[in-house]
């Protein structure tokens, strides 16, 4: 399309703006309202696709980093109607076109995870059975990833020598390089068994083990945070609790429900943050409760819907009250955007196909149903999340991505569903996970580059990863 005219975009990002372009609350429902319609799922005129940020770079319509020369951003100020964006309608605000122009001259940020296309798959709730593809034996990962390479035409990834395992199986696991030493005599060795039965010895290091996860656990728990939010009376350190409950290998469930009906040792989790100053509805620690709680064990971003109906998922702004309240003395004041609705929410669980809260019950009370209803048989979205997490930290990609979006279908729904299951029947042994996976030929295969990513992700062997900060100065120290 070539413009005959334009106006003159006067919508510069002036000096004094500071706070990026927020993609959720100030794009999205821009293209939700003007664009959508002739150019999302499935509908595509003049060829562009706002499916995904990668279907908009595609188009060829955006200059990243340069709105002045993107054909997105010309077409919404041509001063002729034909070419004029959207077509048939009132011309878009200055405002809003102003957005779109710091948009694209930030980068296009997109919410990690959203599609514009409609979602024919529905992430399941309970635990689904899987029938391990043949031959009999063998690690069931590797079962159901050689029968996933087979229907793709996937080529194996080559096996990894026993010193590039040792190295990293080591660091995974503990964090820790092998000694000159141990890597040694690891090599030389030629019994059959050997990977096994040094998994089963690394993992038995449980002070190494502990001081290893406890970096991951501080960062899904916030239990590094150590601001003003303690001084006022806010959450607390769970640091003691968290490295014993890691050095005993606490069964997840207990895990989880020990943060969730809290004791005195455990209950710095769900106490949250207490901000000093004016602080938006959608940050005090109610809300802090129904958005990590739904995050961290169910894979469920509930921060938009905190503020207003989420743009980005299905989440209703009752559903984040209703979890919220939970943990209020009394049905809680909703507020939308900041300002009272009017209304307000009675304790309600995420999926209420689980069961119900009693709205009279007390706080403790409501504290044990939840933490009853989080561990429930029959939750399967409970133990997917975890295991999706380990398999994210040990692989370098999660079966689901984003890992905090479960909802989002896996690259192999056999392969989640069946460590799931393991999981939940096996006291919810999370080290019982990891030697499953760092014991499969799949994960002791050669790094690879993925060719795509997204939707069309298709797994080919595990992702190079970085080193942490923890594992590099322990490295060099």
């Amino acid at each position: 399309m070539i413009l005959k005219t334009q106006i003159p975009l006067l919508i510069a990002v002036t000096s004094f703006v500071s706070a990026k372009v927020d993609f959720a609350h100030e794009v999205l429902p821009i293209l939700k309202e003007n664009c959508a319609k002739c150019h999302t799922n499935g509908k595509y005129k003049g060829g562009l696709s706002l499916d995904t940020r990668e279907a908009l770079l595609e188009s060829d319509v955006i200059e990243l980093g340069d709105s002045q020369n993107s054909l997105f951003i010309k077409v919404l100020t041509a001063h002729d109607e034909e070419d004029r964006m959207p077509q048939d309608a009132e011309p878009l605000l200055k405002g809003d076109i102003a957005i779109l122009a710091r948009w694209v001259n930030e980068g296009v940020a997109w919410e990690k995870g959203f599609t514009f296309k409609n979602r024919t798959w529905k992430a399941p709730l309970g635990h689904q059975r899987v029938e391990l593809p043949g031959p009999e034996g063998g690690n069931p990962i590797d079962r159901i990833a050689a029968d996933y390479f087979k229907r793709n035409r996937i080529q194996s990834p080559a096996a990894i020598s026993d010193a590039r395992f040792l190295r990293r199986v080591s660091l995974d696991l503990v964090g820790l390089l092998p000694s000159k030493s141990e890597l040694e005599t690891f090599v030389a060795s030629d019994l059959g068994t050997k990977r096994e039965a040094k998994i089963k010895q690394i993992l038995s290091r449980n002070l190494d083990y502990a001081d290893h996860w406890m970096t991951f656990w501080n960062d899904l728990l916030r239990n590094d945070y150590a601001g003003t939010g303690f001084i006022d009376g806010g959450r607390r350190q769970i640091t003691g609790w968290l490295y014993l409950s890691l050095k005993e290998n606490k069964p997840y469930d207990q895990f989880v429900r020990e943060l969730l009906n809290p004791t005195a040792e455990s209950e710095g989790f769900i106490k949250g943050i207490k901000w000093r100053g004016n602080v938006n509805a959608s940050q005090v620690p109610e809300i802090q409760f129904a958005q990590n709680v739904s995050q961290l064990f169910f894979g469920e971003n509930m921060k938009c819907a905190s503020c207003h109906d989420s743009f980005i998922n299905n989440w209703k702004l009752e559903d984040a009250y209703g979890m919220a309240a939970i943990i209020a003395g009394k049905p809680l004041e909703m507020y939308r955007c900041d300002k009272p609705t009017g209304k307000k929410m009675d304790a309600k669980f995420l999926f209420d196909e689980l069961g119900s809260i009693d709205k009279t019950s007390s706080r403790d009370d409501r504290l044990k149903r939840v933490a009853e209803l989080a561990t429930a048989p029959g939750n399967g979205r409970l133990a997917r999340t975890i295991v999706n997490r380990l398999w994210a930290r040990l692989m370098g990609r999660g079966l689901v991505e984003p890992v905090d979006i479960m909802s989002n279908r896996p690259w192999s729904e056999d392969m989640l569903n069946y460590l799931a299951w393991d999981l939940s029947q096996n006291a919810y042994d999370l080290k019982r996970t990891l030697s499953i996976i760092v014991s499969s030929r799949t994960y002791q295969s050669a790094t690879v580059i993925a060719a795509k990513s997204g939707e069309d992700f298709v797994f080919e062997g595990p992702s190079a990863k970085r080193m942490t900060a923890e594992q590099f100065m322990d490295a060099v120290w």
